[in-house]
């Protein structure tokens, strides 16, 4: 005799789904959109990303900063993908056209640790529609 299938063991995941679908937070459900259309593009996530590897990552850029400290000035940004976040770092650029918070970005580079953090210096990007 074949092994019966559990119906109530899916009917309890599709319940557990729906149940933490419902009561995540706004910022919660924008993470999980990130993360998901990161994978569906065929990016690594930068939680699965691994030091000193080149990586092409998609996220939303959410913080921008020029960083005008003495003469070598750099552009700066925050990138995120729902599992984590990446420094983006421009050394020599003040400025990136169509570059700011809010927009969404694919980024390929080496991606390295600096004071604990994840950093990228010079990505190569593409902006991506919106």
């Amino acid at each position: 005799m074949a092994p019966r299938a559990n119906p109530s063991g899916a009917r309890a995941g599709v319940l557990r789904r729906v149940l933490q679908r419902v009561t995540a937070t706004n910022e919660d459900l924008e993470d999980d959109e990130l993360r998901q259309s990161s994978v569906d593009a065929g990016a690594v996530t930068i939680a699965d990303s691994a030091l000193r590897t080149r990586v092409n990552l998609q996220g939303r850029i959410e913080v921008l900063t020029l960083n005008p400290k003495g003469t070598n000035r750099w552009l700066e940004a925050e990138l995120s993908d729902g599992t984590g976040t990446v420094h983006l770092i421009w050394m020599g650029r003040r400025r990136i056209p169509g570059l700011r918070a809010g927009r969404r970005l694919s980024v390929e580079g080496l991606i390295s640790a600096d004071d604990g953090r994840r950093v990228i210096y010079n990505p190569r990007y593409q902006l991506l529609a919106e």
